[in-house]
């Protein structure tokens, strides 16, 4: 299973793929890190750096060169492919870890390990997101071990992994309930089954647990908050910077309901291969926990199912009712505990003393034919989620034709920032400017003295006339220089 996990995850490693906005953004950080010694990650950074740190370590090893007189660079290509390592490992590993998590919550369930192992490596979300350089792999590694280190009853190195998951994305905090509710669990009974009665853990045992688990993540929460952001010496605080770009502030309109709830579904349709085949397992392990529910009430194993069912919901409901954007990747945190759920559904049909419906093995001969062309096309990225899926295309060749212009070069740059920023390189001699509004581009461009080129770069498709009318208005010359169907390059000639 780590084989083809491994496989699959290379293979969407090598495929030709452009940054997304996002991933663009983390990786100009880890490159200004790598190149240029800025480990402090200066500028308008709203995520904690340990993934960022990753991507740097990465291109240090696999991606930066020297110049000919010395200077360290970093080809954009090879930047790519080095910010993308991390996660690709991190997802491989993933799949390691999930089985580690199933056989401590379900030791007598034997099934539930191997199946969801497979289930893991197939993933078509988990790999539209394997070969990526957003922050959420690591993150999304670290809960799980903290996870399987809550049910092996070992607080302490629960709170490590929890905290450098934290240290990967803030957003691992919303795993903290779980994790406890996860070590209660453990705690509720110390014998294999809890059917001769509720042994609850003590509550001095159960508070220590709790501080044991709490320490790392207020150490590292307070080495985030006040020593490594102080430090960094901004104007605006990672703190501050992340409640503004993330705070909804809001719940959902009346009129967001059903449009919300279709944008998740679609998204986590592909959390077991495509749409119909998660579909078809949700309801058998839906069908299968009431089951377990009547007939095993008192099972420790129907417990975690009712926790990790619970926490499913909870989390998202509220991503549903708030109004947090929609982005796929934040449905990330759920594809462990949905899948572990699906194994427990497919689990019950293995044979369980002298009933024998399918051996282990044909099941998972079954499930890795119906879940290798999912897996194929989102190693691929022919499904609608994960990276740039091809919207992107062409933005090297255009910051290659940017490049050739001489010194100075002013790039009026309203669409594509951290994208074309990144491919421009590190060491870019041109000076990009954005305006929000064209009124805002003529006025500025007219108060602008300097004789140097002017180019006004615009992807396909883009509302372009009322730019390109103000800037004719203001005087200056428009003519179309760059056009490959992708983007266009308008060269402006001053009054």
């Amino acid at each position: 299973m780590l084989f083809i996990a491994a496989w699959l995850r290379f293979h969407a490693l090598a495929q030709e793929a452009r940054f997304q906005p996002d991933e663009a953004l983390f990786a100009t950080f880890a490159r200004n890190a790598a190149v240029q010694g800025d480990w402090l990650l200066h500028g308008a950074l709203d995520k904690t750096p340990l993934t960022i740190y990753a991507s740097a370590v990465s291109m240090t090893l696999v991606g930066v060169t020297s110049l000919p007189n010395g200077v360290l660079t970093l080809e954009s290509r090879a930047g790519e492919f080095a910010a993308r390592v991390p996660n690709v490992f991190a997802s491989i590993l993933l799949v390691a870890a999930m089985g580690a998590l199933a056989k401590r919550l379900y030791p007598k369930d034997v099934g539930t390990r191997s199946i969801v192992s497979l289930l893991v490596a197939l993933s078509p979300f988990a790999l539209a997101f394997s070969a990526t350089a957003f922050t959420d792999g690591l993150m999304l590694l670290f809960i799980v071990l903290s996870l399987w280190l809550a049910a092996a009853r070992r607080p302490l190195w629960a709170g490590v992994w929890l905290a450098l998951g934290f240290a990967g994305k803030q957003q691992a905090l919303l795993y903290a309930p779980l994790v406890l509710l996860v070590g209660w669990g453990v705690g509720v009974s110390k014998r294999e089954s809890i059917g001769e009665g509720l042994r609850p853990s003590p509550t001095p045992a159960l508070f220590r647990s709790a501080a044991l688990f709490s320490l790392p993540l207020i150490v590292v929460f307070l080495l985030l908050l006040i020593a490594w952001d102080a430090a960094r010496g901004q104007s605006v605080s990672l703190w501050a910077l992340a409640a503004a770009n993330n705070d909804p502030g809001r719940l959902i309109r009346a009129d967001e309901v059903l449009p919300r709830l279709a944008q998740w579904v679609s998204y986590g349709q592909w959390f077991a291969g495509y749409g119909w085949l998660t579909a078809v397992l949700t309801i058998f392990a839906a069908l299968t926990f009431l089951r377990r529910l009547v007939r095993q009430p008192r099972r420790r194993e129907t417990l975690f199912d009712a926790l990790l069912l619970a926490y499913l919901l909870a989390y998202f409901l509220l991503h549903w009712v708030v109004a947090f954007n929609t982005y796929d990747r934040y449905l990330l945190p759920l594809l462990p505990v949905t899948l572990l759920l699906l194994a427990r559904g497919l689990d019950w049909i293995l044979p369980v003393g002298t009933r024998s419906i399918v051996s282990l093995q044909m099941l998972l001969l079954i499930i890795g034919l119906l879940g290798v062309l999912p897996a194929l096309d989102a190693a691929k990225g022919r499904i609608p989620i994960g990276g740039d899926r091809g919207q992107h295309d062409g933005i090297d060749a255009l910051a290659a034709y940017l490049n050739q212009k001489p010194l100075g070069t002013i790039i009026y740059d309203h669409w594509l920032g951290w994208e074309l920023g990144y491919y421009l390189g590190v060491w870019s001699d041109k000076r990009r400017v954005y305006h929000s509004t064209p009124a805002a581009l003529a006025a500025d461009a007219r108060l602008q003295p300097d004789p140097a080129p002017r180019y006004f770069p615009v992807p396909a498709g883009q509302p372009v006339q009322p730019w390109l009318d103000a800037l004719r208005a203001a005087g200056f010359g428009v003519s179309l220089v760059y056009d490959d169907g992708r983007f266009h390059v308008y060269e402006l000639t001053r009054p």
